[in-house]
């Protein structure tokens, strides 16, 4: 039944939805918070919160002139508040941030089943824009995000099957996120950065004054001048169960993006954090992470995504994890962030923890990189198979080149004593990636890393890398910052490709119910580019069985595969 709904009226229209309703809101400002408790549609016949805006993709649309939630103060006026609040968690004994009040949201959807929320906008929803608190079915679709800390939360045991699709976040409005937004969407690709970009959380702020502990800071957070308002994530979720999708998203201008905490007990943990698949999203310019799962995660594919101008693409810090399937992405890092002597500028591509126990393989295969820092710059990681991607280096940055970046890291070079103590060992990884590959059943072969240590300098320092492993440069369709089409390969040199596919035919891909089947077939190549797109595998068991987590309407900005 379709029904209307004004700021005067949205709290008493959305008591009374029931399975099949499709409440409209008109156009205006909802500054009171939005609540739906125990609202429940069907698969038939969901529950739909639409606002005015046009569809995902519809890069003409002003989604000021629709419904607006929240509109809340500009960053500057929220700042010290802000910090007032992460100050408080701090001398409690905890991480200094807002995340501890994150259910003070625009939007709650609480015991909900079956519901679509759709062409909404979100601006300065400080902490949060949309909260979910058991809720399973859920369709966040269409959404635009500015400002705030986190855009969607996430939290109950039993919270999953959520979908996010079509939805933008510029968290500071203050750069150039808006016109890169726009070109995205028409065209699938960022626009040509003649310029370094600007904005307050890109260019002028120091990492510490958003992220820093007080042992990094020298003291409690400065109220003043810190930044804690902009230490959070696009999505951010506590202890839920998973099957979840996020796709066709582009985070811009942000500290994090996709993050989920696993904080359970260990015997419980294998009851979160589980299927995951987050494909053709853009993540641009991130000061910290874009993909992390912390704890415990398993089962997560992340393909087809593009990376541009991120701290670190991937963080893999948990204590345990397996049957991660990471390909076909796309990555440049071409802009350093921060002021000139802000020392976490100029990134990695793997972030990792320390002790980590695999529940099953971390498949990273067929991507392509262009770096200016290491591929694993610490730390470890068990039964990892990296295969057949291309990591090219930035080529105007001399550092690049030198060991400041080097894949292993930059001290690489220090000795290998596989008779060490643990002690021993954690030191020398706090400066390098481990090389204990055969304790961790670890495989590295076929890449093409265009770095002078790789492969012969790092093979003699203690690092086994395989068969097929070149350091050659790889020759790029034209190699433009933020064009996907541009990382197409266009030669691949000295026989590699035959010695990086003959090892590849070899490794069959496992799943988590015990089946298996092989990587790639005739014809691939290295890298993510393959002749007919993105090198691709069939979707996960968990989204081809749910009809609600497939694909609906394409937006513009995901012409990649």
């Amino acid at each position: 039944m379709g029904l209307e709904a004004t700021p005067e009226d949205i709290h008493r229209s959305v008591l009374a939805l029931a399975a099949g309703d499709e409440l409209q809101l008109a156009a205006g400002i909802y500054r009171r918070p939005i609540t739906l408790s125990g609202i429940r549609g069907t698969p038939d016949n969901p529950v739909i919160l639409r606002g005015t805006g046009l569809p995902a993709g519809d890069v003409k649309q002003d989604i000021w002139s629709a419904a607006i939630l929240g509109n809340g103060p500009e960053f500057e006026d929220y700042r010290k508040r802000g910090n007032e609040i992460a100050r408080v968690e701090q001398a409690a004994g905890r991480v200094p941030g807002l995340h501890y009040i994150a259910d003070e949201t625009a939007l709650f959807l609480k015991d909900c089943q079956w519901v679509i929320v759709e062409n909404l906008s979100f601006l300065n929803c400080w902490p949060t824009a949309v909260y979910i608190d058991n809720c399973q079915n859920v369709t966040l679709r269409n959404l635009h995000f500015r400002g705030g800390t986190i855009a969607i939360g996430a939290i109950g045991t039993d919270t999953r099957h959520l979908l996010v699709e079509g939805c933008d976040w510029i968290q500071d409005p203050s750069g150039q996120g808006e016109n890169d937004l726009l070109v995205l969407r028409r065209d699938g690709k960022l626009p040509v950065a003649h310029t370094a970009p600007g904005g307050k959380l890109w260019s002028e702020l120091d990492w510490t004054r958003v992220h820093g502990y007080a042992e990094e800071t020298g003291g409690p957070v400065d109220i003043e001048n810190d930044a804690r308002a902009y230490d959070g994530d696009f999505f951010r979720a506590w202890n839920v169960a998973g099957y979840a999708v996020f796709r066709d998203n582009c985070i811009l201008d942000a500290f994090n993006g996709i993050h989920f905490f696993n904080t359970a007990r260990k015997d419980e943990q294998e009851a979160y954090s589980r299927s995951v698949l987050i494909e053709k999203n853009w993540f641009v310019r991130l000061r910290d992470n874009a993909i992390e799962p912390e704890y415990y995660a398993v089962n997560w594919t992340m393909r087809h995504n593009c990376f541009a101008d991120c701290f670190a693409p991937f963080s893999f810090e948990p204590e345990r994890s397996g049957y991660f399937y990471i390909y076909g992405n796309l990555c440049w890092n071409l802009h350093r962030p921060g002021p000139a002597d802000d020392d976490r500028n100029r990134g990695r591509s793997f972030k990792l923890g320390g002790i980590h126990e695999a529940i099953g393989p971390h498949y990273i295969m067929f991507n392509t990189f262009v770096l200016r820092g290491p591929v694993f710059k610490k730390k470890r990681i068990s039964n990892l198979i990296h295969m057949n991607n291309v990591v090219g280096y930035v080529e105007n940055d001399p550092v690049a080149h030198t060991d400041a970046a080097a894949p292993f890291g930059k001290d690489w070079r220090l000795p290998h004593d596989p008779a060490a103590d643990w002690d021993a060992v954690k030191q020398v990884e706090k400066k390098r990636f481990t090389k204990f590959w055969e304790v961790l059943d670890i495989t590295f072969a076929g890449d093409l890393i265009n770095h002078p240590t790789f492969p012969d300098l790092v093979r003699i320092a203690g690092y086994p890398v395989g068969p097929g492993a070149s350091g050659l440069k790889p020759v790029f369709l034209n190699g433009e910052f933020g064009v996907p089409e541009g990382l197409r390969i266009r030669a691949v040199h000295d026989g590699q490709q035959e010695a990086a596919l003959q090892e590849a035919l070899a490794v069959r891909i496992e799943e988590p119910d015990g089946a298996s089947f092989p990587a790639v077939g005739e014809g691939t190549v290295i890298g993510a580019w393959q002749e007919d797109g993105l090198f691709t595998l069939d979707d996960p068991e968990f989204v081809r069985k749910n009809r609600h987590l497939q694909p609906g309407k394409k937006t513009a900005g995901s012409r990649m595969s």
